[in-house]
């Protein structure tokens, strides 16, 4: 840290252009990367099996017991497997509803946000 300080403060603004060049191109890498795993996960959840009844409402308890800042990453696991008209500012969830790649993505995302916090 301190050698990428003395690096910035005696280079000034040549140094601070090309960490911001880098920095964009890589933040842009991994943009890319992420939207490539997303299709990935679509095609593999897809491919799993029904979800039974059950197994809905233990993931309805699990959506329920999430901290607050981790249904944020629910809604957006939704909203991105449904035909949206346009913003809105609220959304129903109905596990019966659902497709079945998404629920097995709300599956493994709430049960890896538990494991981690059985882990803190």
């Amino acid at each position: 840290d301190d050698d990428l300080r003395i690096i910035l403060e005696s280079s000034g603004s040549l140094a601070k252009e090309a960490v911001k060049k880098y920095s964009d191109e890589m933040f842009g890498k991994l943009g890319d990367m992420e939207q490539q795993l997303e299709k990935y996960l679509d095609v593999i959840m897809s491919n799993c099996r029904k979800m039974t009844n059950p197994e809905k409402q233990q993931l309805r308890k699990l959506i329920q017991n999430l901290p607050l800042k981790n249904l944020d990453r629910v809604v957006d696991i939704i909203v991105k497997h449904r035909e949206m008209s346009g913003p809105c500012n609220e959304i129903h969830i109905n596990l019966g509803n659902e497709d079945n790649g998404t629920l097995w993505r709300l599956y493994y995302y709430v049960e890896a946000v538990a494991r981690a916090s059985n882990l803190s």
